[in-house]
């Protein structure tokens, strides 16, 4: 598969301030940063800027041919060959639709009172100037015609469009428009934020909720999150402020601090949007909601815990494009690929993921289920909760208030004709005693366990209550998996290890290595995105053998070792030293091993 490449940013004219607008848009100057329309088609495109391979290209030709419906760009996306990103890019040069880069560019102040705050993060759009009567605005998608009709009827001038990418917006957005967006909700502020509010101000503070800067202030906090690829949103009070923070690639990074007098109708205001009570603050609640912006849809898990200084709100982050990976962009290595998909030909059997909390287990389950469905079975799952709706499968959720947990919908499940169950999580004997009934009766069935290593979990299921002789009947592989982050490739420099690491590590003492050292790009966190690194243990005769006469935990590891199995360790390190990761990072995803 063709590495994705979406960082447009670096193919685009460099803007500083409202003169380099001119000079790219003014008259005469169009084609300034050689972006010329192009006759050329939106495939041919993607194949020459290395973001599709001809094959590729070829196989979605093939589909459009029988769905002559649908548009390439869809289908290719659909795919996970490209992103909408890079779509975008391509027919932005095919249309000769100019592209910019956004790092430290000075937005002029009046501006700001032009384009509403709302309007700008809802269609992620940042306006950068006037050029002949014009509004020029960035937008990571160009082709946005809602977008561009609410702003044209908003400021009542023309607009014309620019493309940059989606994080240099959102960097403009949090420094030039956050400020601005607490200072309206201030503003517009009544309530009384000392104390506990008495039945009369409940009416006032649902009315102080729905106020348009308090619903823009969170709708700001929420969008700029998932902008920035936060899988959690975080909203705390503290003694005299209240602070926002987004766990992006698993860390957590603050965000902004807010006044201590916005808590209440904040608070307030999600609650409302998750259907909770608004006048209940003195016991946790936990509700849902969905977010649509532009034609992204997100949904949100919400969790409000009151503490002695606030109530606190954790709003967990579903993007149905980060979690839902095709199983050949988890970051498996070929090997490890080709025989997980060997493994799920398989018409029946188990087949587990471990690893701790946050280390992507149901985004792999997912994937494998992505993979499984293309020979369109009867899949059922049994999740806690469920996360991801996806087209094809029932899913089931959980209710353990109404007695309906793990084993008893598996066994309801045993009588449904499923051909694929996946089980959100092995937790008891129980689940564990009737997954393995149902891979032993000609199921395939998929699952999560809390074990470090691979090897460990055989263990586990054992002492669970699983006969040594069934479990080797069932076990078709195990994949003991973590999260690594990836460095900024925009940032990157040479690495500085402790020499002691280097031994604990195995790693020469004149090795090269590389970490982001943070930049506008990033965040100033350094790193970019995140990889799945594993250990496959794929159960053959000898290993199956060993299982049902109960071999220890080193026996097992040895024969693993003698089959191929590479470590987890083994596979982090080997990423640290093609770059992609630095040596601190995998030394502290490894430290439970």
């Amino acid at each position: 598969m063709a590495e994705l490449r979406n960082d447009i940013r670096l193919q685009g004219f460099p803007l500083r301030s409202s003169a380099d607008l001119h000079k790219l848009l003014g008259e005469g100057e169009r084609g300034a940063n050689g972006r010329q329309a192009t006759d050329q088609r939106l495939g041919e495109l993607l194949v020459e800027e290395g973001l599709l391979t001809p094959e590729q290209l070829h196989a979605a030709l093939a589909i459009q041919q029988r769905q002559r419906s649908r548009h390439l760009g869809q289908i290719l996306v659909e795919q996970g060959w490209v992103t909408q990103e890079a779509v975008a890019l391509c027919l932005a040069r095919k249309l000769g639709i100019p592209t910019v880069r956004l790092a430290g560019f000075e937005m002029p102040s009046h501006l700001l009172s032009l384009v509403p705050a709302d309007l700008a993060v809802q269609y992620n759009l940042v306006p950068l100037g006037e050029v002949g009567g014009k509004l020029v605005v960035a937008m990571d998608n160009p082709f946005n015609r809602e977008a561009v009709e609410a702003l044209r009827f908003s400021t009542r001038m023309p607009v014309e469009v620019v493309m940059a990418a989606s994080r240099d917006i959102q960097h403009l957005l949090q420094r030039f428009y956050s400020k601005l967006e607490e200072d309206e909700a201030m503003e517009a502020l009544q309530l009384d934020p000392v104390g506990t509010p008495e039945p009369e101000s409940i009416h006032l503070m649902e009315q102080e909720a729905q106020r348009k800067p308090i619903v823009r202030l969170l709708n700001a906090i929420l969008v700029q999150g998932i902008s920035r690829g936060a899988s959690d949103i975080n909203i705390r009070p503290e003694r005299d402020r209240v602070n926002v923070y987004y766990r992006i690639d698993g860390k957590l990074h603050f965000a902004r601090s807010l006044h201590k007098s916005l808590l209440p109708a904040l608070v307030s205001r999600v609650k409302i949007t998750a259907q909770m009570d608004i006048a209940e603050r003195r016991l946790p609640q936990d509700g849902h909601a969905r977010l649509v912006w532009g034609r992204k849809s997100v949904d949100l898990r919400i969790s409000v815990v009151p503490t002695v200084k606030g109530e606190s709100v954790v709003i967990r982050v579903l993007d149905r494009e980060a979690g839902l990976r095709p199983l050949d962009r988890l970051g498996l290595r070929k090997e490890e690929l080709a025989e997980v998909r060997r493994l799920m030909a398989k018409p029946h059997g188990l087949f587990l993921v471990t690893g701790p909390t946050g280390s992507g287990k149901s985004t792999t389950l997912y994937a494998l289920l992505n993979e499984l469905r293309r020979r369109d079975p009867h899949i059922l799952t049994v999740e806690d909760p469920v996360e991801y709706d996806m087209e094809g499968i029932e899913q089931v959720q959980i209710s353990p208030a109404k007695g309906l947990g793990f084993a008893q919908v598996l066994r309801h499940f045993l009588r449904h004709d499923p051909d694929v169950i996946m089980v959100g999580e092995i937790r008891d004997e129980e689940t564990a005693e009737i997954a393995n009934k149902a891979a032993l009766t000609g199921h395939l069935v998929l699952s999560t366990l809390h074990t470090n290593d691979a090897v460990s979990t055989v263990a586990r299921l054992l002492d669970m209550g699983i006969e040594p002789y069934l479990l080797a009947s069932t076990l078709l592989g195990v994949m003991a998996q973590r999260l690594v982050r990836l460095n900024c490739v925009h940032c990157l420099e040479r690495e500085e290890v402790d020499p002691a690491i280097r031994r604990e590590l195995g790693l020469g003492p004149d090795e090269v290595f590389y970490k982001g050292r943070g930049c506008e790009l990033c965040g100033k966190i350094g790193y970019q995105g995140r990889t799945t690194v594993c250990e496959l243990l794929s159960v053959g005769p000898e290993l199956s053998q060993l299982i049902a006469e109960g071999a220890p935990k080193h026996r097992l590891l040895e024969a693993a070792r003698e089959q191929g199995m590479v470590s987890l360790a083994e596979n982090a390190v080997a990423l640290a030293r093609a770059g992609r990761t630095s040596v601190e990072e995998i030394y502290s995803v490894l430290s439970d091993l």
